[in-house]
């Protein structure tokens, strides 16, 4: 993919949320990895789940790689899980502080997903963390929008 490349990313309609804590270290993580990104978000593959994470500066969007839809002319993967901190980071206390997030379902069978990425996503940034020390490769723009039209 080249630099100039918009990949996109589909919402559908919420179906349930819910407020979770999110430990220091994923987000600390993640965001250290944000910042050695050559571009405003991040992709990190989680093969075990054959999902794809992206990380943004106030969002965490997960991505089910086997999910494609179309709205109109445009094709793109469907996102099923998002997180969203509640607190901005110069809110925290310190930096070992959990963060409450917002959890958005995206249907009703992702429960166990979620489960499994609390650890999972972790182990995927690690990966990254390992192999890529000093600085990303920038990932192409992205596209993030709602399935549905407004009607």
């Amino acid at each position: 993919m080249t630099a100039h490349d918009t990949q996109s990313f589909f919402t559908p309609d919420e179906f349930s949320c819910q407020t979770f804590r999110l430990l220091s270290k994923t987000y600390n993580l993640a965001h250290v990895l944000l910042h050695r990104s050559q571009s405003d978000h991040l992709f990190v593959p989680i093969r075990s789940l054959q999902y794809l994470a992206i990380i943004e500066k106030n969002t965490f969007w997960f991505v089910d790689s086997l999910a494609y839809a179309v709205r109109g002319d445009e094709g793109g993967r469907l996102i099923r899980l998002s997180w969203h901190p509640l607190l901005k980071p110069e809110q925290r206390d310190d930096l070992t502080q959990p963060l409450d997030c917002r959890l958005v379902f995206y249907g009703n069978d992702m429960k166990d997903i979620q489960t499994r990425l609390n650890s999972e996503f972790y182990q995927a940034m690690l990966q990254i963390d390992q192999r890529y020390k000093d600085s990303l490769p920038a990932s192409g723009k992205i596209s993030i929008l709602p399935l549905k039209t407004g009607l």
